[in-house]
């Protein structure tokens, strides 16, 4: 955890409480936990923020806590209250940090650190005793933490209707891309997978875990250790001989020509980066169509296969980089065995 405590000359932190900073001078439990869960809820609505545990009020003095009682509450007991008290969820975590003042003398601070709410607002779903009204938004002003007011709940109502506006886009797109009738849909919400008038149920526990790994990366071994789901036998309506696939041009636009062009390269130099890569046992990046069982097979490549070569040109410098995979080509030619000729 990185805090500067910047002081005066008096031993005050300059660094007053504001929208994302609240100070606190020892973590208490019952009702002064509901008050810092409310902070929280109010930040989260905002832009993310924390509060910190050890500085003493009005003057702000960097005292440390007196206790342990913070680190001593277990963070289930405060994840349960939020979320018995709001929804959807929060993002948080604690942290603590000890900090030398010099000959000797060490203070521990206390920290719960809130991230900005991917989905806003944040609502209280029941009253209690005059700290919680139910169906009120908290928000986190500069030092205090109130219900909302009408210009920052229009602000927070158009932004997430703008992030769902680019949300639908970017779905049209995509379904656009591949076509209506090849998409199916994972549900995280309510656990399932669709597809036509079918769908596969998830376990709930199984999507809290599930990751999706990240676009673009040309290593085939990025993701592993990562929580896979794997459907395991035949599932009815899934896939049906009868049904169209998705089209393979789609997916592999460019044939090894095309792949040529675009990265401005001769037939050799294609041939040797071709290699240099192992493109050929990367099914991400190249596929094989085949007509007939006696036709050469003819190869296709993804659009992503030449936009990471071209990150290559640009990290490695083209002209080396080329040259070296013709080098890994050459050795690869000159160690195969030769063909013998046959005698008329």
């Amino acid at each position: 955890m990185l805090f500067l405590f910047d002081l005066d000359t008096k031993g005050y932190l300059k660094k007053r409480e504001s929208a994302i900073l609240e100070y606190k001078q020892n973590f208490q439990k019952g009702d002064n936990l509901l008050k810092y869960l409310k902070t929280l809820v109010g930040m989260a609505n905002n832009k993310g923020g924390m509060i910190m545990f050890g500085v003493k009020d009005s003057p702000h003095i960097p005292i440390g806590m007196a206790n342990t009682r913070f680190q001593d509450t277990d963070p289930k007991e405060i994840d349960a209250h939020l979320r018995e008290f709001f929804a959807p969820g929060i993002k948080w975590h604690q942290d603590i940090l000890e900090r030398d003042f010099g000959e000797g003398d060490k203070r521990t601070f206390g920290f719960i650190i809130v991230e900005e709410a991917q989905e806003k607002p944040v609502v209280c779903k029941k009253t209690k005793d005059g700290l919680f009204r139910e169906g009120a938004i908290y928000y986190r002003y500069r030092g205090e933490t109130k219900e909302i007011e009408y210009p920052e709940l229009k602000s927070l109502l158009d932004q997430e209707r703008e992030k769902e506006r680019i949300l639908w886009i970017k779905h049209i797109q995509r379904i656009a891309m591949v076509g209506p009738s090849h998409i199916n849909i994972l549900d995280r919400y309510n656990g399932e997978i669709s597809y036509g008038d079918k769908s596969v149920l998830l376990d709930k526990s199984l999507l809290d875990q599930l990751n999706f790994i990240q676009e673009g990366h040309f290593t085939e071994k990025e993701g592993e250790g990562l929580p896979t789901l794997k459907l395991v036998g035949t599932i009815d309506g899934l896939i049906d001989v009868n049904d169209s696939i998705i089209d393979t041009n789609a997916i592999y636009p460019l044939t090894t020509k095309e792949l040529q062009e675009q990265l401005g390269v001769n037939s050799y130099q294609i041939q040797s980066i071709i290699y240099a890569l192992d493109l050929k046992n990367k099914p991400k990046r190249h596929t094989e169509i085949r007509h007939g069982d006696k036709a050469a097979p003819l190869h296709k490549y993804s659009q992503s296969c030449a936009d990471v070569i071209k990150g290559l040109f640009d990290k490695q410098g083209r002209d080396a980089f080329i040259n070296d995979c013709i080098a890994k080509y050459k050795q690869f030619i000159a160690s195969r065995p030769k063909k013998k000729r046959k005698r008329r």
